[in-house]
């Protein structure tokens, strides 16, 4: 039962993630466009900073599990981006994988 609820853990985890990513990108886009309003980027800043704690955690739980390997960057994103552009094999696939849920949204048009 443990590793079902940590199965569920990590999935759900990983879920609020991309959905705080997809609203940093969001408020990104709008200070971009200079339409980011003072009350707006206070509203901003927590989904920000547990966004980023959010990330952490991901970053050193589930994609340990994932990739099999020890961090050694601080976020998802790092890590995915030394994987497909350095590395090779499955984990690059996994990069691969994981690079049209990230780069569309982002206001740079890359992401990884």
């Amino acid at each position: 039962m443990t590793i079902f609820y940590s199965f569920l853990i990590g999935l759900g985890s990983t879920y609020a993630l991309w959905v705080f990513y997809l609203a940093v990108m969001n408020l990104a886009r709008a200070r971009d466009d200079k339409l980011l309003t003072k009350t707006a980027l206070v509203l901003g800043y927590p989904v920000l900073i547990v966004g980023y704690v959010l990330d952490a955690f991901v970053n050193f739980t589930v994609m340990t599990v994932l990739l099999l390997e020890i961090p050694q960057e601080t976020t998802v994103t790092a890590r995915l981006s030394r994987h497909l552009n350095e590395g090779g094999g499955w984990r690059k696939a996994i990069a691969v994988w994981a690079a049209p849920l990230l780069d569309p949204y982002d206001p740079r048009g890359k992401h990884l």
